[in-house]
């Protein structure tokens, strides 16, 4: 019952008010103008509100730079890339190869540079090496001494390049042409000269070392079988002296670096080796002592 008077209410509410506007047409078509609208009274007063404009931040404006920033700079101390180094520096680092004596360091690294080109480990290499340095018919590496340490010294700069080495060949000192040779390889004005017949053995190498650059007559004195002659060609630290010389081994001649002798092991080096038996098979001297020349510090 409730709906059925809801749905008749609803309708009469739409009639009345269709036919409302159908009045309002035909008076607007009679008339000319629009129904008039019934009073409601004065409009109420409206205040305006207080307009607020907003603020906008103005866009950053970016000034293109002629010279463009530099990155940073890195102040870092670069690593260097590790060096490789020669056999010559190893020697050096590791003590080795110590600088003693009046020669400069670069005349002691060029004389010891100069003697490894001399080096040959057999026999047969020994006999072709001495040929090179004596020239053919003369080269033996059982008597090459003396051609051998000049020539040493010569590569080395220590000696002038027109040093003849044959010249040194078999060379005695007590003859005038010995004594005269040496005499102008070795002038008393640049040169020290000593001269001992205290046995190699028997020196006492802590108070009298040898130093690079120096050269010896060795004599074999009563006990021995032959005379050499060599050149000082380093010294470690430990002041071991060592020369690339010629000597006698079981497999015949050969010329290589040897040491000579330990100041701190009487029975360690050629000096000891020459002098342990006389009149050895393998060679034996230093008996009567030496003659030295030494270049004096410049």
């Amino acid at each position: 019952m409730r709906s059925t008077l809801k749905y008749i209410g609803l309708g009469l509410t739409i009639g009345i008010t269709a036919t409302a506007l159908v009045m309002i047409a035909a008076w607007s078509l009679v008339v000319g103008g629009p129904l008039p609208l019934p009073a409601l009274g004065p409009a109420p007063t409206l205040t305006p509100s207080t307009t607020q404009t907003a603020t906008t931040t103005p866009a950053p404006t970016f000034t293109p730079s002629i010279t463009p920033t530099p990155l940073p700079t890195d102040t870092s101390t670069p690593v260097p890339p590790t060096a490789t180094l020669t056999n010559t520096e190893r020697l050096i680092q590791s003590g080795e190869l110590y600088f003693a004596g009046p020669l400069s360091n670069s005349d002691q690294i060029r004389l010891y540079q100069a003697s490894l080109n001399y080096v040959a480990t057999t026999p047969a290499d020994s006999r072709s090496t001495s040929k090179l340095i004596n020239g053919v018919g003369y080269g033996d590496p059982t008597n090459i001494c003396g051609p051998l340490a000049i020539a040493i010294l010569r590569d080395a700069g220590v000696l002038p390049p027109e040093t003849v080495p044959h010249d040194y060949w078999l060379l005695d000192p007590l003859q005038v042409t010995g004594h005269q040779l040496l005499k102008a390889a070795f002038p008393a004005e640049r040169y020290d000269y000593t001269k001992t017949t205290t046995p190699i053995n028997k020196m006492d190498w802590h108070t009298f070392p040898l130093v690079p650059g120096d050269f010896l007559f060795i004599w074999h004195g009563s006990w021995g079988n032959f005379d050499h002659m060599l050149v000082v060609t380093r010294v470690d630290k430990d002041l071991r002296t060592y020369a690339v010389t010629n000597y006698g081994t079981p497999d015949g001649y050969i010329i290589n670096e040897a040491m000579l002798y330990d100041p701190n092991d009487s029975t360690a080096g050629l000096f000891h080796t020459w002098t342990q038996e006389r009149d050895a098979i393998l060679g034996s001297t230093g008996f009567g002592g030496f003659e030295l020349w030494r270049q004096r510090a410049p």
